[in-house]
C-alpha cells in the first residue's frame, strides 16, 4: 500500500469514528442525561451534535428549552429548534432514522411542535390582540391552533369595524380578511353604513343619489320606499302623481297607483272610478277597475249564521262565509267587521282591506273612516293609513272638507288631510254648514268660518240659522233674528221661532200661544192659536194651509190668517186630499173644502195617504178606501206605513207586510222589520236575518251551503 492510500485510509477512519462518536456518544449521552433532567450536560452534548446530527439535536434542544424546570426554559429558541429539527428529519440517512427512532420520529417532532405551538397559543390569547393572533397564525401554520386563531383575531377586527361603523372600516376589513367567516356579516353592514353615510340628510335627493352610486346595494328597495313614502307623505293626488311621473322604475309603484286608485275613487261610486279610467289611462291595474264596477252593482247583506255574521247576494246566495262577530252593511265599498273583539274592513269581494285590529269603527264617508282604539280616535283612508293619530277624545264627521276633533279640553278644526286649520279654542263645536260652523265658548254660542273668524260672536246663548243669510239667536231667554255679521232684524221676544216653510216660519210667544213671522222677521199672523201636539210639524205651512187650534177646537187656516175649515173639530190629523178629524171622541173624514166624506165611526183614523187611510175600530186597526171599504179589516193591533206604499202589520208582537190594496206580501211572522235601504226591508226572527225586496215583492233569505 503506497503512503498516499495509508494516509487516505487513515483521514477515514478518523472522519467515520468522529462522526461515529458524535452520534453515538454525544447524541446518546444527550438523551440519556435528558431523562435524568441533566440539562446542562444535555444541552452540551446536543450543540456538539447540531452539525453532524442536526435533526436529533435540534430535537432534544427543542425540548429542554420548551421545558420549564430547567434554567435554560425559553419559548422563541424551543420554536427555532423544533424547526430545525422537523425540517432537518427529510435528510436523514435512513439507517440512522430507524436505529434512533425510540428517541426521535416524525410523531414526537410533530408533537413536541404542536405542543410549542399550544404555548404560543397561550399566550396570543393572553395577548388577545389582532397582531398578536396575527403572528401566531403567521408562524405556526401547522398548528391546530390556527382555525381559532384566525376566528379570534377576525373576530376583534370585526367588532373594531362595528365599533366604527363607517363604510370605510367596514370595506377595510373586508380587504384585509376576505376570506372570514365574518366577511358576509361585513358585506351586509358596508352596505348598510354606505346606505346610511349617503342618505344621511333624509332626503329625496340623498336617497336617488344613494340609488345612483349603489347600483348593486341590498338597501335599494329601502330606499325607493322612501322616496315613495318622502313623496307621497302628504297623501294627496298630486303627491302620488308627481311620484308616479318622476320615479317610473321604483319598486312601490304599485302600492302608489293603489293609494291613487283608493283616493280618487273615495266615494267608491260608477261615475268615480269610470273618471279615474279616463284621466289615467296608464293604470297597470285595468281588470281591477272593471271588477270593482261589477262589485259596486252587487248586492252584499248581512245574515247571522250560528252566531256569526257574512253577506249574501239578492238571490240569497253566500258571498261572504259568515265568520265575523258583528257586521256592517257596505258603504263606499267596503264594510266594517269584527273578529276577536278587533274591529277592521273588508271589500264585497270579502278580501280585507284594513286588517281587525282597532277597538271601534264607524263607516266611511268620503273616503274617510274613525277608528277608535283604547278609548281614543283617530282617522284612516281607504288604505287604511292613519290621517289623524288616534289621540282624539271625540271626532265629528267630515264636512265641507273640514272635521272637528277633541284631543284635551277644547275642540280644533282640521282639514281631511290632517292638518289644523283652526286652533283648539272652542268648549263646543259643530260641523260647518255653508261656509260657517256654531262654537261654543264660555257657555256662549257663536259662528266662524273657514279660516276661524268669527262670523257672529260669542255673545249670544243660542244661535241657529234661519234662512241662508239670517240666524235665529236666544237672549235673556227669548229668540230673535238678525243677519249673519250680526245686525239685529227681529228684537229678542218670541220664547219659539220655528224654520221657514213656503214664506213663513211659526213663532210662540210667551203666553204660549202661536202666530207666523216672514223672512224680514215681520209679523204676519199674530200669535193666536193654541200650541198643539207635535206642533212644530203640524204647524207649519203647506200648499199654502195649516192646522190650527182654538179653545181646544182644530181648523185650518191659510196664510193671510183666514180660516178655510172652521175650528170645530176635536182633533185634526194632517193635513191631505181627505183629512181625518175628530168629534164627540169619534174619527170621520172631511175634504179640504170641509165636507164631510165619511162619516164619524172610528175610534181613530189618520188622514188618508196613498188613497188609504188607517183607522181603528174595537181596539184593532184596519185599512180603508175612499168610500170606507174595508182593504184590511181591522183585526190587528197596529198598521204603519214603510216605504214604497207599504204597510207593516202588527198582530201579538208579530209583524208582517202588505200593500195598500191588502195584499199579505209577508206573513205576520217577524218580531221585526225595519228599513234597511231605499230598497230593502230587513226581516229578522228566531230564524235570523231575511230580506224583502220592496221592488221585486220578494222576501230574500239565505241559502244553505251545500
Amino acid at each position: 500500500m503506497s503512503k498516499l492510500k495509508h494516509l487516505t485510509y487513515f483521514i477515514f477512519l478518523i472522519g467515520t469514528f468522529t462522526s461515529y462518536y458524535s452520534f453515538g456518544g454525544n447524541i446518546k449521552g444527550g438523551y440519556e442525561a435528558l431523562s435524568i433532567y441533566d440539562y446542562f450536560k444535555a444541552k452540551k452534548r446536543f450543540y456538539k451534535s447540531l452539525k453532524a446530527d442536526e435533526s436529533f439535536a435540534s430535537f432534544g434542544l427543542a425540548t429542554i428549552y420548551y421545558r420549564k424546570d430547567n434554567p435554560f426554559h425559553s419559548l422563541d429558541s424551543a420554536y427555532v429548534y423544533i424547526n430545525r429539527a422537523h425540517d432537518s428529519y427529510s435528510i436523514i440517512k435512513e439507517k440512522k432514522k430507524v436505529k434512533f427512532q425510540h428517541l426521535v420520529n416524525p410523531e414526537k417532532i410533530d408533537s413536541l411542535r404542536q405542543t410549542i405551538s399550544t404555548a404560543f397559543f397561550n399566550l396570543a390569547l393572553t395577548e388577545n390582540s389582532i397582531e398578536g393572533y396575527q403572528q401566531f397564525i403567521n408562524k405556526h401554520s401547522w398548528a391546530k391552533e390556527v382555525e381559532r386563531a384566525t376566528f379570534m383575531r377576525d373576530s376583534i377586527a370585526f367588532n373594531n369595524a362595528k365599533d366604527a361603523n363607517s363604510s370605510i372600516a367596514y370595506q377595510a376589513f373586508i380587504s384585509n380578511y376576505a376570506t372570514s367567516i365574518f366577511a358576509e356579516e361585513a358585506n351586509f353592514l358596508l352596505m348598510q353604513a354606505k346606505y346610511n353615510e349617503i342618505t344621511a340628510e333624509g332626503t329625496v335627493e340623498s336617497y336617488v343619489s344613494f340609488l345612483e352610486q349603489e347600483p348593486e346595494n341590498v338597501f335599494r328597495e329601502r330606499a325607493e320606499t322612501r322616496i315613495y313614502e318622502l313623496t307621497t307623505k302628504p297623501n294627496t293626488i298630486e303627491a302620488i302623481e308627481y311620484f308616479l311621473a318622476n320615479f317610473p322604475e321604483n319598486i312601490m309603484r304599485s302600492v302608489a297607483w293603489d293609494k291613487l286608485y283608493q283616493l280618487s275613487v273615495y266615494n267608491y261610486s260608477e261615475e268615480s272610478i269610470k273618471q279615474f279610467a279616463n284621466k289615467y289611462p296608464d293604470f297597470p291595474y285595468t281588470e281591477r277597475l272593471q271588477a270593482d264596477l261589477e262589485y259596486i252593482k252587487l248586492t252584499a247583506l248581512p245574515v247571522e249564521k250560528d252566531g256569526k255574521y257574512g253577506f249574501i247576494n239578492e238571490k240569497g246566495e253566500w258571498i261572504i262565509d259568515a265568520i265575523y262577530n258583528t257586521v256592517s252593511p257596505f258603504k263606499e265599498g267596503l264594510a266594517l267587521v269584527s273578529i276577536d273583539g278587533k274591529f277592521g274592513y273588508i271589500n264585497k269581494k270579502g278580501d280585507v282591506i284594513i286588517e281587525p285590529q282597532y277597538d271601534g269603527g264607524y263607516d266611511f264617508e268620503q273616503g274617510r273612516a274613525i277608528i277608535e282604539k283604547d278609548t281614543l280616535y283617530g282617522l284612516i283612508d281607504r288604505t287604511g293609513e292613519l290621517i289623524f293619530p288616534i289621540e282624539f277624545k271625540e271626532l265629528g264627521v267630515i264636512s265641507e272638507d273640514l272635521i272637528y276633533g277633541l284631543k284635551d279640553s277644547l275642540y280644533g278644526y282640521y282639514n281631511t288631510m290632517g292638518v289644523q286649520i283652526i286652533n283648539e279654542q272652542f268648549d263646543e263645536a259643530f260641523s260647518f254648514q255653508d261656509g260657517i260652523a256654531k262654537v261654543e265658548i264660555n257657555e256662549m254660542q257663536a259662528f266662524i268660518n273657514q279660516q276661524g273668524v268669527y262670523v257672529v260672536p260669542p255673545i249670544y246663548e243660542e244661535i241657529t240659522f234661519f234662512t241662508d243669510s239670517t240666524l235665529i239667536y236666544l237672549n235673556d231667554d227669548l229668540y230673535g233674528i238678525m243677519t249673519r255679521d250680526a245686525n239685529i232684524l227681529l228684537e229678542s221676544k218670541y220664547s219659539r221661532i220655528g224654520q221657514l216653510s213656503e214664506g213663513l216660519a211659526l213663532v210662540i210667544r210667551d203666553d204660549e200661544k202661536i202666530g207666523y213671522i216672514n223672512a224680514k222677521g215681520e209679523e204676519i199672523i199674530a200669535p193666536q192659536y193654541d200650541l198643539i201636539p207635535n206642533y212644530m210639524n203640524r204647524c207649519q205651512f203647506k200648499n199654502g194651509i195649516t192646522i190650527a187650534a182654538k179653545n181646544g177646537q182644530y181648523g185650518v187656516i191659510n196664510n193671510k190668517g183666514k180660516e178655510v175649515i172652521p175650528m170645530r173639530y176635536d182633533d185634526m190629523g194632517d193635513l191631505s186630499e181627505l183629512i181625518a178629524v175628530k168629534r164627540k171622541n169619534k174619527w170621520g173624514f172631511i175634504n179640504k173644502q170641509n165636507q164631510l166624506i165619511l162619516q164619524f165611526n172610528y175610534e181613530f183614523a189618520e188622514s188618508f195617504k196613498y188613497d188609504v187611510a188607517i183607522i181603528q175600530e174595537k181596539s184593532n186597526f184596519g185599512l180603508i178606501d175612499k168610500t170606507g171599504k174595508f182593504l184590511i179589516p181591522a183585526n190587528y193591533s197596529n198598521i204603519e206605513y214603510t216605504t214604497h206604499n207599504l204597510l207593516l202589520l202588527t198582530n201579538n208582537s208579530q209583524v208582517g207586510i202588505a200593500t195598500t190594496r191588502g195584499e199579505i206580501l209577508v206573513p205576520i211572522a217577524y218580531n221585526n222589520i225595519r228599513i234597511f235601504d231605499q230598497n230593502l226591508l230587513i226581516l229578522s226572527n228566531n230564524d235570523g236575518i231575511s230580506y224583502f225586496d220592496c221592488i221585486a215583492k220578494k222576501i230574500i233569505k239565505p241559502i244553505e251551503h251545500e
